[in-house]
């Protein structure tokens, strides 16, 4: 068996796809057969301008082969990333048709990527599996709606006859949250033998060890990490609450996105000085600000795509065992509420409710059962154990 997986981040790219892909790739190598060999078509490291690793164009570790795909730098726009997306396309295409596989896997978060899965499954004669990270055709036309109603229904109407094409003819759909079968089954998609792996905790994020301070005495840090996008609206709100708290605490906010410069604007609009704003780093050096953290922060724009997913951040910050305060709604503020019961939660967008949060949030007694329990539900290598054996399952299945 020749498998290929398309995946656009694979580490040392430094974002919630890229580890998940190389852990699905370490347990589907497992399963392996003398024989079997599995190919990861992948880019490049490209995901921050200001976190740029060399890797090895082609790595070879047993049954399986990365293969890594030179794209042009973006800078998180929509007609730059298109651009670079479309690069990777054509030379991962050439590349799967000389490899000539049996199965194709794809891995995505923006659609595209699973859109190249099913043209080349279909032009080479195999079948192939989706491993779906968000709803493409919702996200983009609830972004595109706020400045043209007609761009946000011309962007749904294309990208859902995609989905509908892609989910139909798949062997097999991953979901990594509950909250998307729903909307595809309104859309006349069949989701009954779909399944659910969410993301998960990381090894890397067991049993750390919080950094002993004067806690008395010290200024609170709430810790942000990760992208810095018109999903997350960070510059819509995080000024606003700083001005609100004062000097008693302060932001760190670690990561970089399309909408960082409107964030440093907006924090120097509102004249606030306890806002600190760090590029993205590896996971060691990230480990040690999420044990210096005494509060970890999360939140997303109030659109009805962002009601469905379940954010990968929420498993990691969930295994540290510190104080959540969430701006969510939907499915996350759900699964927060029934799972995390160190989590506060308020409304997207709301300052108020987002400082009472705070207040809340530093005094809570956190029971060291729940945070074992959360991690053994939700250990990445458990999930992709299962996920992996499904997995073949569906590729023996399509023999």
């Amino acid at each position: 068996m020749k498998i290929v997986f398309f995946t656009f981040y694979y580490p040392p790219d430094l974002c919630a796809g890229s580890f998940r892909a190389i852990s699905l790739a370490k347990f589907l190598s497992r399963r392996l057969g003398v024989n079997d060999e599995l190919h990861i078509i992948t880019t490049h490291p490209n995901r921050y301008q200001n976190h740029r690793v060399k890797a090895d164009n082609i790595e070879i570790d047993g049954k399986v082969t990365v293969h890594r795909i030179s794209v042009p730098g973006h800078k998180s726009g929509m007609l730059s990333q298109t651009r670079t997306f479309s690069v990777y396309a054509l030379a991962a295409y050439k590349l799967c048709k000389n490899l000539g596989p049996n199965f194709i896997i794809g891995t995505t978060s923006r659609l595209m990527t699973g859109v190249l899965t099913g043209i080349s499954a279909r032009r080479l004669g195999c079948r192939y599996f989706i491993d779906l990270r968000d709803i493409f055709s919702e996200t983009i036309s609830d972004l595109l709606s706020r400045k043209s109603k007609l761009l946000g229904f011309l962007s749904k109407s294309t990208f859902s006859f995609l989905e509908k094409w892609l989910f139909n003819k798949a062997s097999g759909v991953n979901v990594v949250s509950e909250g998307f079968p729903r909307y595809f089954r309104d859309k006349g998609i069949d989701t009954s033998d779909w399944l659910f792996f969410p993301n998960g905790v990381d090894r890397e994020f067991i049993g750390l060890s919080s950094i002993e301070k004067n806690r008395q005495n010290s200024v609170k840090t709430i810790l942000y990490a990760g992208n810095i996008g018109s999903g997350q609206g960070l510059e819509t709100i995080l000024p606003h609450i700083a001005k609100l708290i004062g000097n008693k605490y302060r932001f760190l906010i670690v990561g970089d996105g399309s909408t960082n410069s409107l964030l440093r604007s907006a924090i120097k609009s509102e004249n606030v000085k306890n806002i600190e704003i760090l590029p993205p780093v590896k996971r060691e050096k990230l480990i040690e600000y999420y044990q210096d953290a005494d509060i970890l922060f999360l939140h997303l724009n109030d659109i009805p795509a962002f009601r469905r997913v379940l954010p990968s951040k929420i498993f990691e910050y969930a295994a540290l065992g510190k104080p959540i305060v969430a701006g969510l709604s939907g499915y996350s503020a759900q699964f927060l509420s029934d799972h995390v019961p160190y989590a506060c939660l308020f409304n997207p967008g709301d300052t108020v409710g987002a400082e009472s949060c705070i207040l809340e949030a530093i005094n809570i007694d956190i029971s060291e059962k729940a945070v074992e329990g959360f991690i053994k539900i939700y250990s990445r290598e458990y999930i992709m154990d299962k996920m992996a054996n499904q997995l073949m399952t569906i590729m023996d299945d399509s023999k």
